[in-house]
């Protein structure tokens, strides 16, 4: 069933990656398609925005999609998705959307840990918005662990 809402989706809107079609992904791509469509009747392109990643520690390991808005496009306008402090790059775990500000991301591993380390701007760590920060996050026993409070679910 989510991959035939999913391939829906993509015929509607745009296509992205069918695989991980939970119903919050879904709201996500929906909610950028329209906002796309109002903007001059623009043609959005998910592009390869959903992935599906593994973080890990010692204390557990999770399953969790990964929306990273900076791989939309929308053919009516060139910067609707990201600003100059970067572009929202959302994790879902268990139906919960945590989102981030985000100039970029990768998964690094440290040891027997998979970690998910986000660019930030500056002005997230102390800084002046043009400096380069980066936030690691980790899944530890149930939960997303960070050195700053994790954002407000959605």
């Amino acid at each position: 069933m989510r991959v035939l809402i999913g391939a829906l989706i993509a015929v509607l809107f745009g296509t992205f990656s069918a695989f991980a079609a939970s119903p919050e992904v879904q709201e996500l791509i929906e909610r950028a398609a329209a906002d796309c469509h109002s903007l001059n009747n623009g043609e959005f392109d998910a592009g390869d925005a959903v992935a599906e990643i593994e973080l890990r520690s010692q204390f557990g390991t999770v399953v969790a999609e990964l929306v990273d808005e900076s791989e939309y496009a929308c053919s009516s306008a060139a910067s609707l998705y990201c600003g100059t402090g970067g572009c929202m790059l959302n994790l879902i775990v268990d139906g919960t959307i945590r989102s981030w500000q985000a100039t970029g991301w990768r998964l690094i591993e440290w040891g027997p840990d998979r970690i998910l380390l986000i660019g930030r701007d500056g002005g997230w760590c102390g800084g002046a918005g043009a400096e380069v920060c980066y936030e690691a996050l980790v899944w530890s026993n149930g939960n997303i662990l960070t050195v700053g409070p994790t954002p407000d679910s959605r």
